[in-house]
């Protein structure tokens, strides 16, 4: 399942595609979905959670977020924190 959601996530960053679900941005940064699902429920990890008044829904991740921790990330010589990286100017997104 994990290869899938990989794949499919590759397939939409080459396609230009603006979004990525849960299972394939945790794919992409290599963290479980159960952990990205916490991130994003404590507001620790932006996303936008589609839904009709009460009900479920889903979560649907920017990959312009994505793009930009990676980038951030790949910029530096020691870990990136998330909760600063969150509270930057301009914040997550």
């Amino acid at each position: 399942m994990r290869s899938a959601a990989l794949r499919s996530a590759i397939e939409k960053r080459a396609s230009g595609v603006p979004t990525y679900t849960v299972p394939e941005a945790a794919a992409l940064l290599s963290i479980s979905q159960e952990y990205l699902y916490r991130l994003i429920q404590a507001d620790m990890f932006p996303a936008v959670h589609m839904r009709i008044g009460r009900n479920q829904g889903r979560y649907i991740v920017p990959a312009k977020v994505v793009e930009d921790l990676l980038n951030d990330a790949a910029q530096r010589v020691d870990s990136l924190d998330l909760a600063a990286w969150n509270e930057r100017p301009g914040g997550a997104a």
